[in-house]
């Protein structure tokens, strides 16, 4: 799949903003506080240390504590995990939309996140975008069907749907179909009958 466009911005603006004097102003005062950080040179090297398998859990829990008013935490736990973001986005999306949507879910959960959470950061991160976004998914896909199932037919579908009825029953008197195969006929193609109801009906 190509990148989505919103993974080359956000990759573009990283590059500018992780070696910058006020990125590296960040990092000195995040370690003052969380001492996991201060072996990182940068905040590309606070990414690494994120995937480290000892010090990558203090240290996302470290950018989640923080997250929730220093953007620039916030920002760099949010590009540790893009890759698994891209990764959920290809396994649940719905449509083209779908890697828009997971990284802003994901942006809204890092800057509210619970410092009380326990377990990973990472994990709970991804299983809570995952559930909001089939939440999204689903309550849209309901307004589309209310939607739908409240509109009139057109005058072109209801002109299709005679058309329909008119052949067949032209069909049927020139090809012999008995009148119940027929009327099984248009009762599920017309009238939208569940074939497995009425073949249970006519056993």
């Amino acid at each position: 799949l190509p990148m989505a466009e919103i993974l080359r911005s956000l990759n573009r603006e990283w590059s500018a903003i992780a070696d910058s004097p006020s990125a590296r102003r960040a990092l000195v005062r995040w370690s003052s506080t969380f001492p996991v950080l201060t072996s990182a040179p940068d905040l590309d090297g606070v990414i690494v240390l994120g995937f480290d398998p000892d010090d990558g859990p203090e240290v996302r829990r470290a950018l989640a504590a923080l997250a929730p008013s220093d953007d620039l935490a916030a920002r760099t736990l949010l590009q540790g995990l893009l890759g698994g973001l891209c990764n959920l986005a290809h396994r649940v999306g719905r449509d083209d939309d779908a890697v828009d949507d997971i990284i802003r879910l994901a942006w809204e959960r890092i800057r509210t996140y619970p410092n009380s959470r326990p377990g990973s950061v990472s994990a709970n991160v991804l299983l809570d975008v995952r559930k909001r976004y089939r939440r999204e998914q689903d309550k849209a896909r309901r307004r589309v069907v209310l939607s739908v199932a409240t509109e009139a037919p057109s005058a072109e579908d209801q002109f299709v749907s005679q058309a329909f009825v008119e052949d067949l029953v032209t069909a049927s008197s020139t090809t012999g179909i008995p009148g119940e195969v027929l009327a099984t006929i248009l009762r599920s193609r017309v009238g939208g009958e569940s074939m497995a109801d009425l073949a249970a009906e006519q056993q």
